[in-house]
């Protein structure tokens, strides 16, 4: 296999920088290029330690360190060298470019991580808690990525595949004595079953804790002008990150930004205050407003404490789809009492706020559901959980009906369906897939 290379840190200038190869002439190159005078040469290193010297590429040197690391014991499963040089771009395109002249071909993305997973270091729902470890923005979705990372989800899938293996391997032997053993194998498998379907519904059940938990809950603010968004938005953020005045329509376009509440990441989207206006900007404002909030999870739609809700406020809520998560927050409670069922807050003195960011996170994070265990937060992997629960079901339905045969399809099934988890059954283009959305160098 052909020995690659690539920066593995970001472009730019920074202290470090990262160039690092995979492959078996990897000590060999390095050698040619690196020295330093503890060794003759680079290929006498000892592994996992790391060395003082220079690096020298015909246009540039720079006074580098140096790290071996030898094959099966790598990150990639194969010999892996890595330079730290100082982060100057010109500097790192100048190592990159003699690594490769001297016989190293340019990583594609996710290469390296591609070539641990080929070489049996992780599987494949290791490698995409590593993507999820990379885009992390919560302590939640970081938590999640490094479980999902260091195999948690993976040796569970492993276990419920060899449950099924045993079980497929029971029935396939009854097919040839079915006096002797088909009545114990359809029991066994009836057992099997339960216990499967029982073990996937609990991993279900915590797909949408998992989404929330990874990609965060979109939050929209909305109500009339002048009712306090903007307030609420910088309340929530602890800073004055809108603009806040008292004449109407001083928000033009949504606001972006992003706060964590219990470890779950909150993207706010303060929105243009509603209400007719001949004004061609700000009616487009009010326009994205609407949109922006029935495409959100959650909606906090705010009113002013000392009145009920108007008629076009109420016109306002009949556009959003009932089943819509509408939570009413009753601002400047400070300067006015209000009996309303709602959350009541002051954007101005902070009270209440904290109970609201708690009554989000209550809507979309299920309390019961253990997140510090297996959880599913990765779509591809919750179709895939879904696919083997509904053909165990459909075993589980036609054990006392059906020829041990078609028992046997639909158990086969669910196999390859949580082996796609893991990527032992997975085909290539799913492979290529996840892999593709690696950066370069990782």
């Amino acid at each position: 296999m052909k020995t690659i290379a690539t920066v593995s840190t970001p472009v730019g200038r920074g202290a470090i920088a990262i160039v690092r190869m995979s492959g078996d002439r990897s000590l060999e190159i390095a050698s040619r290029i690196f020295s330093c005078k503890k060794l003759n040469s680079f290929v006498e290193a000892q592994p996992n330690y790391m060395y003082y010297g220079s690096v020298d590429t015909g246009e540039i040197k720079d006074n580098i360190l140096a790290v071996y690391f030898k094959a099966p014991r790598s990150y990639t499963g194969e010999d892996v060298v890595e330079f730290q040089c100082h982060g100057g771009v010109r500097l790192i395109d100048e190592i990159l470019k003699k690594c490769l002249s001297e016989g190293c071909e340019i990583a594609d993305k996710g290469e390296f991580t591609k070539r641990a997973f080929l070489n049996g270091k992780i599987a494949l729902s290791d490698a995409e808690g590593i993507i999820d470890m990379i885009n992390g923005e919560s302590s939640a979705s970081l938590a999640a990525g490094y479980r999902l990372a260091k195999g948690e989800t993976a040796r569970k899938i492993n276990q419920l595949q060899s449950l099924l293996l045993d079980c497929v391997s029971h029935l396939e032997a009854s097919l040839d004595y079915p006096e002797e053993m088909e009545e114990e194998a359809r029991s066994d498998a009836k057992a099997v079953a339960r216990n499967l379907i029982s073990e996937l519904e609990r991993l279900l059940s915590t797909c949408s804790v998992g989404k929330y938990i990874r990609d965060g809950i979109n939050v929209a603010i909305i109500g009339q002008a002048n009712v306090g968004k903007s307030s609420l938005l910088n309340a929530f953020l602890g800073r004055d990150r809108a603009i806040v005045t008292d004449i109407a329509g001083t928000t033009r376009d949504s606001i972006e930004e992003f706060v964590e509440v219990s470890g779950i990441m909150l993207k706010l989207i303060d929105t243009a205050g509603i209400r007719d206006t001949d004004d061609v900007v700000e009616s487009m404002g009010v326009k994205r407003s609407i949109e922006a909030a029935k495409g959100s999870d959650v909606i906090l739609f705010v009113t002013e404490a000392g009145r009920q809700l108007n008629d076009y406020e109420r016109q306002l809520i009949e556009k959003f789809d009932p089943s819509s998560n509408i939570i009413l927050v009753v601002n400047k409670c400070d300067s006015s009492n209000d009996n309303r069922d709602a959350i009541k807050i002051s954007a101005k003195t902070g009270e209440g706020i904290d109970k609201l960011k708690d009554k989000i996170i209550e809507l979309f994070i299920d309390k019961s559901v253990d997140t510090s265990g297996n959880i599913i937060t990765n779509e591809r992997h919750a179709q895939a959980v879904k696919k083997a629960l509904a053909s165990i079901e459909s075993a589980a339905a036609q054990m006392d009906a059906m020829p041990t045969e078609c028992i046997l399809v639909d158990l086969k099934e669910a196999y390859f369906a949580l082996g796609e988890i893991t990527g032992n059954t997975a085909n290539e283009e799913i492979i290529d897939n996840i892999f593709s959305k690696f950066c370069l160098g990782k």
